[in-house]
């Protein structure tokens, strides 16, 4: 590459594609930003049923850390 060509790259076609690929991220990530925000979840639904495992309770018929008063956790 001549030194001109060399130039040429470094100051107008690398920003330019740097702008390029920024600008697409920015894109990208404001779209999924509105999907993430229309995404709808069942009101019933607590934080405590996202945790996997636990002690089944038959009166609520979820998993449960086990200190449910009022629950029981021995099948019938």
């Amino acid at each position: 590459m001549t030194s001109t060509t060399k130039k040429l790259f470094t100051r107008r076609i690398l920003p330019a594609a740097f702008s390029v690929i920024a600008t697409a991220g920015h894109l990208l990530r404001d779209v999924l930003g509105f999907f993430a925000e229309s995404a709808e979840t069942a009101p019933d639904k607590t934080n405590a049923d996202t945790i996997r495992g636990g002690v089944m309770n038959y009166r609520t018929g979820k998993l449960d850390d086990g200190t449910d008063a009022s629950g029981w956790y021995e099948n019938d």
